[in-house]
């Protein structure tokens, strides 16, 4: 297998200094010139995010899934992050798409395997390092899976190999959304937004879903919409710390709409998502 990674002559702004190519008519089985590809960095942070996440597994997976036609080429990172870093791709049509890696080297595991044990999905999974991280990508996979055939608003998962996810890209051109605490909304917009993450957890929970790391951080805003992302954690609601996780979710987002000028707390917005759970539930009744 061959990957070309080639620095850009011109970029547009903030992008980052190097592009991930994956040109499919170029792949064998033969070879693999990973080192090859490592000499092509003449930056050093460039060359730091290749070792993190970039191994020779990496680039595999990567193939296999451009080879699947879920992306054609790699382009820039948009994220990074203590287990993954997230980069834009361009499919053949030119279609944006974002490809989550988790870094299989760096990952904080004690902290994977908190949300991971206790989940009847993954009961039987093997507690080996590299294991583990794959795991993780699958379990945001079925999580955002979940979040869409109930038509919630979270990124459309695309597909996943080993520690490598493709999913829907929240953005304009070559701009992600924003996150929420990169916002400044008006009084308007603010209760707007405290509606929708009310609709949200409370439609999450009835899927049997709870998120376990919502706040400011792990939402972005397009068009004056909420998408709800990092999902790898989100526990089923018989998970042995589905309670604590939840209520650490509602005190999160709570303690955001209050600094921000919003009248709430922990025990008003527990009570909103419990109301618009249970008007919910008497809709479906209903159906």
């Amino acid at each position: 297998m061959v990957c070309y990674l080639a620095n850009r002559r011109k970029k547009p702004k903030k992008l980052s200094r190097f592009a991930i190519i994956l040109m499919q008519e170029e792949f064998s089985e033969d070879g693999f010139e990973f080192e090859k590809i490592e000499r092509t960095f003449k930056n050093e942070s460039d060359r730091k995010i290749f070792e993190k996440v970039f191994d020779k597994r990496t680039l595999k997976a990567l193939h296999t899934l451009s080879t699947k036609e879920l992306f054609n080429f790699v382009e820039h990172i948009i994220s990074t992050g203590k287990e993954a870093h997230v980069f834009v791709a361009l499919d053949k049509g030119n279609n944006r798409r974002a490809v989550k890696i988790y870094k299989t080297l760096t990952t904080d595991f004690k902290r994977m395997n908190e949300y991971i044990e206790g989940d009847e999905r993954f009961k039987n999974l093997k507690k080996e390092r590299r294991q583990l991280v794959f795991a993780w990508a699958k379990k945001e996979f079925k999580n955002l899976s979940v979040a869409a055939n109930a038509h919630l608003s979270a990124p459309l998962p695309l597909g996943s190999m080993e520690n490598v996810l493709v999913m829907e890209f929240i953005g304009e051109n070559n701009e992600a959304a924003p996150k929420l605490r990169e916002t400044k909304p008006t009084q308007k917009e603010l209760k707007n937004y405290y509606g929708q993450t009310i609709d949200f957890i409370a439609r999450l929970y009835l899927e049997n879903l709870i998120h376990a790391d919502l706040s400011e951080y792990n939402i972005l805003v397009r068009n004056k919409e909420l998408v709800f992302i990092d999902m790898a954690q989100a526990v089923l609601v018989t998970h042995p710390k589905a309670r604590e996780f939840f209520e650490r979710d509602v005190t999160n987002m709570a303690s955001y709409f209050s600094k921000n000028g919003l009248e709430t707390g922990f025990e008003g917005m527990y009570a909103a998502v419990k109301a618009r759970k249970e008007e919910l539930e008497k809709k479906r009744g209903r159906i």
